[in-house]
């Protein structure tokens, strides 16, 4: 099994130290690791830093690497967070050092939080929905240096701010959107992650789930990677079952791994 998506202290939601997450990846079975730490240049009304030293960063990675490479393959590797105002900062970061694997997602949307509601404030869930996906689709398309698309669907982890749960939606209403932010990052060789830290806020599926998946595989989609988005060791190698289980229900003989940002396609 392959987690693509992990944090640990050096991520400032984490507390979670390299060597526990090693420890617990090799006990759940997992065979490769990619450390995701948050790089956030712009995360507004928030008291935590989302950025990281790198040189610190990558240190800790090698003495992991030499004390548990012979169990474990340990990716160096980044969760950017997209954002017009930092593209210019965030290619510069991920252009001077070396990263395995890269995340590009979506925290922050019209210049509003997700997580605290901020961003839902006069907004109606349909309103909501179409300016997220419409947003996401300008920062693929503004900007290039990632590998995976992260947590699509995150939105749906916050439709309670308006009254509303991801049941209720109909999300084909915005698959014309989606099908074009598909489509932009297959034309660039990039691809999306199935990341399960769905199944952990109560609504009991992957981010995206199935009809999303099977859309980006529609359009000519091959990249897909997934992972826990573990912060604590409890959610280490997780759940990683049920996501290949979805890329085979969705037409998927394989899962991508990387190495210095390329794809490597491995059969599930």
């Amino acid at each position: 099994m392959f987690d693509y998506h992990v944090h640990t202290s050096f991520s400032a939601d984490s507390k979670m130290l390299m060597k526990v997450a090693c420890e617990t990846a090799i006990k759940n079975g997992v065979k490769e690791i990619a450390f995701t730490e948050h790089m956030d240049y712009f995360y507004p009304n928030c008291d935590l830093t989302f950025e990281f030293d790198y040189q610190e960063y990558a240190s800790q990675v090698d003495a992991m690497r030499s004390q548990f490479g012979d169990q474990l393959t340990i990716l160096k590797a980044v969760e950017m967070g997209l954002h017009p105002s930092t593209f210019e900062r965030s290619n510069q970061f991920i252009s001077n050092n070396y990263f395995d694997f890269v995340i590009g997602s979506a925290h922050i949307v019209d210049d509003l939080d997700l997580h605290n509601g901020d961003y839902f404030e006069g907004k109606s869930l349909e309103n909501s929905l179409e300016i997220y996906f419409k947003t996401i689709n300008e920062y693929v398309r503004k900007y290039e240096n990632f590998d995976v698309l992260g947590h699509l669907t995150l939105i749906k982890r916050y439709l309670h701010f308006v009254k509303s749960d991801w049941n209720s939606v109909k999300w084909e209403k915005y698959f014309d959107i989606l099908e074009d932010t598909f489509k932009t990052l297959v034309q660039s060789n990039r691809g999306i992650e199935v990341n399960m830290s769905g199944y952990r806020y109560r609504i009991d599926c992957s981010l995206p789930n199935l009809p999303f998946v099977k859309l980006y595989k529609d359009v000519g989609g091959e990249i897909i990677t997934v992972g826990t988005d573990a912060h604590t060791k409890h959610f280490v190698g997780k759940q990683l079952e049920e996501g290949y289980a979805l890329l085979r229900e969705a037409g998927f003989n394989y899962v991508t791994t990387y190495r210095e940002r390329k794809p490597r396609f491995i059969l599930l």
